[in-house]
């Protein structure tokens, strides 16, 4: 937040790390880049408000007196400066991330040869390129795409006399290259029709016809991303969890062969799917969590540096659940962060109150989740199934919590029916989770229970919040009734 007025230029600046900055500053000194003399002032005196610039001494007359000292203010022309500032600001964001692609460099390098018809440079510098790009194991996609060009650039070559006897060679290999971007990014949109087709009734893509052609164009390609891909496209619902098992091992198997987009694109699709299978009982959400750990370590889980409220709370939840609260700790301590700031208080008061629940300390739980006014819906909804779980398995050790509990339940039914946040499908989930542990409840009180009336107590449902802990707390009713 800007005290006395807003400028692009310094929100380019609360984006550059303090190592950034010092290079923004060399690069503002240098005359090649840069000829005003004002603008290398104009940083100095702004450095001290760095990151905030929310001092209320930093205005633009405070600025324009310090940068311009010789001059009488106007408006106007300090706008011009700041302008000006900006456009530097942006030449050198290009040009600190061309410093960074050394395949781009290299690109445009073999394209001045070529323009400056030194051709013995072009054709040996290419070459060099290509057995360079050739020889990695793992190629990224700009590197594919790199490859391709210089290729093409090689065959396209007026003067080629050197080189004609190898042009079948050249073409053979651009062919191949071409095939493998597009059936490596056709896959990758595919995969998206299906996810998108699962989640957005109102998007119904052509998946089938998509896939077909796609299958036939891949027939004859062998590659670890494509192997993946067509073991994803074989899903079956009724094979749905042996499938996702096998595709799991193979992506382990092939993990380090991927490179950064294929390896994310892979791990967040078997993210999904374990999401599915959790939620439907057929796979402990424990076995989703080395998946996370992954993501953690490669980023991939996050974006751009942000991790989602969800995704925290599945890897907390599959933490504690499998007893591995030193993980839970450290990941708290290390992520809480990445956050998005509306989120971070809630997380971390919902994550403290879990690890209690899981380590048996359900009052600690129950006082942390009510001691706390939780603001999102969406921690206002887990909240309470949390503080559901502890009072139910108070009360399984102790009768006296019965009227607590029946009374949470009525009161957390009625919260449900209030508030308006949640589509149908997600409403009714946490609906049938509370009419489930009413029933649970009421098993247990009873004096003559008959353990028939839960033997089909979830039947064919999987719309049902939390509903491996049900199935758990089912089996322990049962055990403790005998």
């Amino acid at each position: 937040m800007f005290s006395n007025f807003s400028s692009k230029f310094l929100q380019i600046l609360q984006t550059l790390e303090p190592q950034e900055l010092k290079s923004f500053d060399h690069y503002l000194q240098s005359p090649y880049h840069n000829t005003n003399k004002n603008l290398p002032r104009l940083l100095a005196r702004l450095l001290p408000y760095y990151p905030d610039f929310s001092d209320p001494k930093l205005s633009k007359e405070k600025l324009f007196c310090q940068v311009l000292p010789k001059g009488k203010f106007s408006d106007r022309r300090m706008n011009n400066l700041m302008s000006e500032a900006y456009l530097a600001a942006e030449r050198f964001l290009v040009f600190q991330r061309f410093a960074r692609e050394e395949g781009l460099q290299q690109q445009l390098l073999s394209e001045e040869f070529q323009a400056r018809s030194l051709d013995e440079w072009f054709f040996k510098h290419s070459d060099r390129e290509i057995k360079r790009l050739e020889a990695k194991e793992v190629k990224e996609w700009s590197e594919y795409l790199d490859l391709l060009r210089l290729q093409r650039r090689q065959y396209q070559h007026p003067s080629q006399q050197q080189h004609l006897q190898t042009r079948h060679i050249t073409i053979v290999k651009m062919g191949e290259q071409i095939d493998l971007l597009y059936l490596l990014e056709k896959a990758a949109i595919i995969n998206e029709m299906i996810i998108r087709n699962r989640l957005y009734k109102t998007e119904q893509h052509d998946v089938s016809r998509e896939l077909k052609k796609w299958l036939i164009s891949s027939e004859d390609v062998q590659h670890p991303a494509l192997y993946l891909y067509r073991m994803r496209f074989a899903y079956t619902e009724k094979e749905l969890t042996p499938q996702y098992q096998h595709l799991y091992a193979a992506f382990l198997e092939h993990f380090d062969t991927l490179n950064a987009q294929e390896q994310k694109i892979q791990l967040l699709s078997l993210l999904n799917d374990s999401k599915r299978l959790i939620k439907s009982g057929k796979l402990d959400i424990t076995e989703c969590l080395p998946l996370y750990q992954l993501g953690l370590r490669t980023g991939a889980v996050l974006n751009q540096g942000i991790l989602s409220a969800n995704t925290y709370m599945t890897i907390v939840t599959a933490s504690n659940t499998k007893g591995s609260f030193d993980f839970t700790t450290d990941f708290v301590n290390n992520y809480s962060n990445c956050l998005p700031a509306e989120d971070r208080e809630d997380c971390a008061i919902w994550a403290k109150a879990h690890s209690a629940y899981y380590q048996k300390d359900l009052k600690a739980c129950l006082d942390l989740l009510q001691g706390h006014d939780f603001q999102t819906p969406n921690f206002q909804l887990i909240s309470r199934v949390l503080a559901t779980q502890a009072y139910f398995d108070l009360y399984l050790k102790d009768a006296n919590y019965q009227s607590y509990l029946f009374s949470f339940f009525n009161s957390f039914e009625k919260w449900l029916s209030r508030e308006k946040f949640w589509s149908k499908p997600n409403h009714l989930g946490f609906l049938r989770f509370v009419q489930k542990c009413r029933t649970l409840a009421k098993y247990h009180a009873d004096v003559d229970p008959k353990p028939e009336k839960l033997e089909n107590l979830f039947g064919d449902e999987d719309n049902i919040q939390a509903l491996q802990w049900l199935k758990q707390k089912r089996e322990e009713v049962l055990r403790l009734k005998k």
